[in-house]
């Protein structure tokens, strides 16, 4: 098989792609270079997808693929309807001879049905011969075309082999993880090497074998016994694929995301501390914007009532000797109120009066009597109250009782001034609320980063755990019931043995007649694999250069294994062989058996390089990729294959070279001749014209 030519319309990144893809047979290299996001991953899915159609099923899915960045060009759509389109071209086997083949799938949004649904049109001309069909039709009318082409695809290229032989590199050597190794050569073995047609084979035999058995039996009731446990039995087989498929599909979901998984639960505690950090920032926020508020609120309370923590206790301390005084006299009056003076201490006063009024020794002079009758009119006058004490005058009359409380509560009372207080709280929150702008930005972008995270994968990741297990479970207990139905058939197998019947004894034999073929062939090639894989491994396996003595691959088809041993007789064990070295074992392996299996496919490799180091690159590039296939597509950032340095090593190889380039105001990659820059021509690296 030879790929000649890629089209696509509207797929992905692509607009309108149209690439030679053909080679010359002594230049078996195309190299194609792009930037990260330029469209070589793309480009590998369009040539996968021309072979064995997308798997678009919705409209979500279609438009997903769709390149709708340029749907406003001119015939960007034929009549109105959006679709994409995938063509390959390649040479072929066909009735055992090479022929051009040409495979075109076009996908389409058919509103025709009361539901939305995606038909693929497909059209194919494998050497002359040509069948069309879509999926609308109805299966009886499309089964013909699509069985054809079916098979003229899987005698090419089947696409269960197809990941040998177009796959990622990076991902190539997480194919021998521990668990996984021996089922991989395994599967490679037997499926490209075509092993595993003649276990098929086997198989079909021991049920024909079974199925004569059940017609040879002469009682009635036996035989229905007996191909009621072939159905069971059948029931069981079939449960036990569908196990099988259903757990490959889990460890492949395992083993693409166990390191994603690992990192999402490393930072689950993180994202929780994280949470728990944004919660304390907000009570803190929220600490000193309640705190800035009862600041606010003492502040306007302490302005409402200013004249009774400020003006008040002044004027008390400053009026407080002349309110005291009047309070004083105000007591004193009321203390006096309603006493009389008596007769005897009246006397007595005037008398003292008298003497103090001697002088008015005239009066008297002239009135012997006038002492006696100005003592009486004195006392007359007193006790009428005529004449008073000035100790008795109220100069503070103007003042009623509350009034004179108030200004006794006015030197009484406790004031307190709360300035100092409020002062001092100023300054506390002036402190904190220097701190709020650092706070709340923290807080955005704690949020902003925590708001980034999508732990849902470890939910799945879990789920698919179980899947696992769960499959491992019942696949346990399946073999367990057929080997019980197993011996329960035997039974009825021992009662044929005595039967003499040639065609049962031919059916006994083609079981191991198949197995022996297959052991047979197995024997033929396996040396020729080992040889040419330790020949390949001792020049590109760089940790263990040169000091690889054998490779083994077992004798059993029932139990294929392989082994690496080195010159001093221990195995090297796989599992214990980093990333990189792990990639090299992988396509040591996928070359050996390209050159000697059934198929001989193209080879595409995307990120080339992988987890490869310095001196493994440069081994690679010397001494794999010229002798891989008789066509090679290699897809290659230039950090991967180096245009000024490593380019020259390749150019004696290559038939063509392109560069992937993105126009992000288009939405689309475009090509150009030439890798980065630099034109390959008759093995010769030279700077591309402008």
């Amino acid at each position: 098989m030879l790929l000649t030519r890629i089209k696509a319309e509207f797929f992905k990144t692509y607009h309108a792609l149209d690439l030679d893809l053909s080679v010359r047979d002594d230049q078996p290299l195309i190299l194609i270079g792009g930037a990260n996001g330029g469209g070589k991953t793309t480009l590998f899915q369009a040539i996968c997808g021309a072979l064995y159609g997308l798997k678009i099923s919705t409209e979500r899915e279609f438009h997903e693929m769709y390149n709708s960045g340029n749907n406003s060009r001119q015939g960007a759509s034929e009549q109105g309807i959006k679709h994409i389109t995938l063509e390959i071209h390649f040479m072929g086997h066909l009735f055992g001879e090479e022929k051009p083949h040409v495979l075109t799938r076009r996908y389409e949004i058919s509103n025709l049905s009361k539901k939305t649904e995606v038909v693929e049109y497909i059209t194919a001309n494998f050497g002359g011969l040509k069948y069309a069909y879509n999926t609308a039709m109805p299966q009886r009318d499309r089964m013909k075309h699509q069985t054809e082409i079916a098979k003229i695809i899987k005698a090419n290229l089947p696409q269960e082999l197809s990941r040998y032989f177009l796959f990622d590199a990076m991902e190539s050597g997480a194919l021998v993880r521990e668990d996984e190794i021996q089922s991989v050569i395994r599967e490679n073995i037997e499926s490209v090497m075509g092993f595993g047609k003649y276990i098929q084979l086997g198989r079909v035999a021991e049920s024909l074998n079974k199925r004569f058995q059940a017609e040879r039996l002469k009682v009635e009731n036996e035989k229905h016994e007996y191909m009621r446990l072939l159905g069971e039995k059948r029931q069981l087989e079939a449960r036990a694929a569908a196990l099988e498929a259903e757990r490959t599909a889990a460890l492949e979901f395992r083993k693409k995301n166990t390191t994603l998984y690992n990192a999402l639960k490393t930072d689950v505690d993180t994202e929780i501390a994280l949470h728990k950090t944004i919660e304390q920032t907000k009570k803190e926020i929220e600490g000193i914007l309640s705190k800035e508020r009862a600041y606010h609120s003492a502040v306007e309370g302490f302005m409402r009532s200013f004249d009774q923590h400020v003006l008040l206790p002044n004027l008390a301390e400053a009026l407080g000797r002349e309110i005291r005084l009047v309070i004083s006299t105000k007591n004193a009056l009321e203390n006096e109120e309603g006493s009389t003076l008596q007769p005897d201490v009246l006397k007595r006063l005037v008398r003292e009066t008298l003497r103090y009024l001697q002088n008015a020794e005239k009066m008297i002079a002239e009135s012997p009597s006038g002492a006696e009758a100005l003592e009486n009119t004195l006392v007359e006058y007193l006790r009428a109250g005529e004449m008073t004490s000035s100790a008795h005058i109220d100069f503070f009359a103007f003042l009623n009782g509350q009034e004179v409380r108030a200004l006794e509560n006015l030197i009484t009372a406790k004031h307190t001034n709360p300035f100092s207080a409020l002062l001092e709280q100023k300054e506390q929150l002036t402190s904190q609320r220097e701190r709020l702008p650092a706070l709340e930005q923290n807080l955005e972008e704690w949020r902003n980063h925590a708001a980034q995270k999508d732990f849902s994968l470890i939910r799945i990741f879990e789920r698919n755990e179980a899947t696992i297990e769960h499959c491992e479970a019942e696949s346990k207990q399946i073999s367990t019931e057929l080997a019980t139905l197993e011996t329960r058939l035997h039974a009825f197998d021992i009662q044929m043995e005595n039967t003499a019947d040639p065609k049962y004894a031919v059916l006994q034999k083609l079981k191991a007649f198949f197995l022996e073929t297959g052991e047979g062939l197995l024997q033929t090639k396996k040396r020729k694999i080992e040889m040419t894989m330790m020949q390949d491994l001792n020049i590109n396996l760089v940790p263990y250069r040169g000091v690889i003595d054998r490779v083994e691959i077992s004798d059993s088809l029932h139990d294929l294994t392989f082994k690496i041993y080195h010159t001093s007789g221990n195995e090297i064990v796989l599992n214990q062989l980093n990333t990189a070295s792990k990639q090299i074992v992988v396509q040591c392996l996928l070359k050996s058996l390209h050159e000697f299996g059934e198929y001989n496919p193209p080879v595409m490799i995307d990120t080339v390089m992988g987890a490869l180091d310095e001196q493994s690159r440069q081994t690679v590039l010397e001494n794999y990729f010229p002798e891989l296939s008789h066509q090679t597509i290699l897809l290659s950032s230039d950090s991967e294959i180096r245009p000024d340095t490593d380019l020259v090593k390749l150019a004696p190889f290559i038939s063509r070279a392109y560069t992937l380039r993105r126009d992000k105001e288009r939405q689309s990659t475009d090509i150009v001749e030439g890798y980065f820059g630099k034109r390959v021509h008759e093995g010769v690296v030279e700077e591309a014209l402008a």
